[in-house]
């Protein structure tokens, strides 16, 4: 049996437009919040951002490079993320109209899909 395509069940022409839209904007705002947040950080936290999610170092690595231990490391990673995270955040609320709730639940999808979007970012910063 072959799924209806009736009109019940498909939005109008312009409300996919209108979700299209809000879709590109939701993901203009998100990759310029984060790359603010990202340029707000110290040089040399955008420097271990970029080793690890650019050029793909491990907390080992990054800890040898760095003349540190391997627990410091992992635990300044969390602490620039969350810090990032919490400033896409404020980007995100300045650039959308959106309430708490909706920004919250964009946030959460976000941040499933933040070290790919990092590492994207650092391609052109």
């Amino acid at each position: 049996m072959m799924a209806s395509c009736s009109p019940a069940s498909t939005p109008p022409v312009s409300a996919r437009t209108s979700q299209v839209r809000f879709a590109a904007s939701v993901e203009a705002a998100f990759r310029a919040a984060l790359i603010e947040s990202f340029n707000g950080l110290p040089l040399c936290d955008r420097n271990l951002l970029r080793f690890h999610y650019f050029h793909g170092l491990g907390p080992d690595q990054l800890a040898e490079m760095f003349g540190s231990h391997r627990a410091a490391v992992v635990r300044q990673l969390a602490r620039i993320r969350e810090r990032v995270l919490r400033d896409t955040r404020r980007g995100l609320a300045a650039r959308l109209p959106l309430d708490r709730d909706r920004l919250d639940h964009l946030l959460d999808v976000a941040r499933a899909r933040f070290d790919p979007a990092i590492a994207s970012v650092l391609r052109y910063t």
